[in-house]
């Protein structure tokens, strides 16, 4: 993925304070203005009112720009190495699926970002691994899937607290407990 990173002019910005749907619009507007090589796509549906955009370096500035205009209340430029979770990272998904047909995978039990969805079959996890290199993080679904399966208590392990802000945004009775690093 670094090397795709690499490949190309690209960026991630955060959008604070609008829906999908309008952060969608936004993203439509910027590459309007933009070359193929510049557009941009969501790239995380994270929680209500924060998504991440991903993209070339003009279509995201043309989402910067066009922001306020589109009522978010503030973008928040991602210090990032590229444009994850979109097209861009495509020259690393044939190099990700050859390390993944030579792991072994038991039979865990998985709920995919790409999806949102339980996976237990090796092989349709290891499919959606690659598959998630190029697609957008469906974390809000992700966590309503989690919850919705009775999920009692979860962690957040290391220095913040951003996880648990998100999970509370999605559903303020969940619990989650910080594990300071």
């Amino acid at each position: 993925m670094q090397e795709a990173a690499d490949a190309a002019i690209s960026a991630m910005v955060s959008i604070i304070g609008l829906d999908s749907d309008n952060v969608q619009q936004l993203c439509d507007a910027a590459n309007q203005e933009v070359d193929e090589a510049n557009k941009v796509q969501i790239a995380n549906y994270l929680c209500p009112g924060n998504y991440a955009v991903s993209g070339g370096v003009k279509g995201i500035e043309a989402v910067e720009a066009k922001a306020k205009s589109f009522k978010a209340r503030m973008t928040v430029r991602l210090a990032v190495a590229g444009a994850f979770d979109t097209g861009f990272m495509e020259p690393a998904v044939s190099r990700l699926e050859g390390a993944l047909a030579a792991t072994q995978i038991t039979t865990p039990k998985v709920i995919s970002n790409v999806d949102a969805e339980p996976h237990a079959d090796p092989e349709t996890i290891k499919t959606i691994l690659a598959c998630q290199v190029t697609s957008p993080v469906q974390w809000e679904t992700t966590v309503k899937t989690l919850l919705s399966k009775r999920l009692k208590k979860s962690y957040e392990l290391g220095p913040g607290k951003v996880i648990a802000g998100i999970i509370k945004r999605v559903d303020k009775s969940a619990k989650i407990k910080i594990i300071a690093a």
